[in-house]
């Protein structure tokens, strides 16, 4: 009977106390990671224009709008990849160029780069990426798991000057993202230099 009222007593403390276990929990993506991180996350990666270059554009009646099935997923891996002109840079061939392009592709002195998937898909995102490995390459200007520099026109010089905490919740909101599979195509340097000088 003891036991019986023991076990009992147990279930029923369970029960009463799983709601404060399930707030307290933290979201899924990053461990440690709360609701008000998450938020900040948000807010930074909103103010921040992320959008802007990571996703990609779909043609509405309205006109172009991104495409909020593949939010920041970079450039599509289905897209045709754009041969870059043989002459100068800044002559009238290359301003009509970049008028072709995309907001997943910028073209310049360092050749064609392609917007990165940033979402949380381990094999084509960065769904493998742990919390120092995001901060680290935010701070560095090099993509830590890829062993390059981080190409123009990615600001990552104004995202270094963040506090840890605030890289900690962009990563943290970017974990709770829908991974997307689409891997992006390498940068196209200009003829004769390495990718990443």
């Amino acid at each position: 009977m003891t036991r019986t009222i023991t076990t009992l007593l147990s279930a029923l403390i369970c029960i009463a106390l799983a709601p404060l276990i399930a707030s307290a929990a933290p979201e899924k993506g990053t461990p440690g990671a709360g609701d008000k991180m998450i938020e900040r996350g948000k807010q930074l990666v909103t103010e921040g224009n992320c959008d802007y270059c990571h996703t990609p554009l779909i043609e509405t009646k309205e006109g172009p709008a991104s495409d909020v099935k593949r939010r920041l997923s970079g450039h599509p891996q289905d897209s045709e990849i754009p041969r870059l002109p043989d002459t100068e840079v800044g002559s009238p061939e290359w301003i009509e160029f970049l008028g072709t392009l995309d907001t997943t592709e910028w073209a310049g002195t360092w050749g064609l780069v392609f917007s990165k998937n940033i979402t949380p898909d381990p094999e084509t995102g960065i769904g493998k990426w742990t919390e120092e490995i995001f901060v680290g390459t935010m701070r560095s200007g090099k993509h830590i798991d890829l062993k390059r520099d981080i190409m123009p026109p990615m600001p990552w010089q104004d995202y270094a000057k963040l506090s840890d905490e605030d890289l900690k919740s962009i990563f943290a909101y970017l974990m709770t993202l829908p991974p997307v599979k689409n891997a992006v195509p390498k940068p196209v340097p200009m003829p004769g230099k390495k990718s990443g000088e």
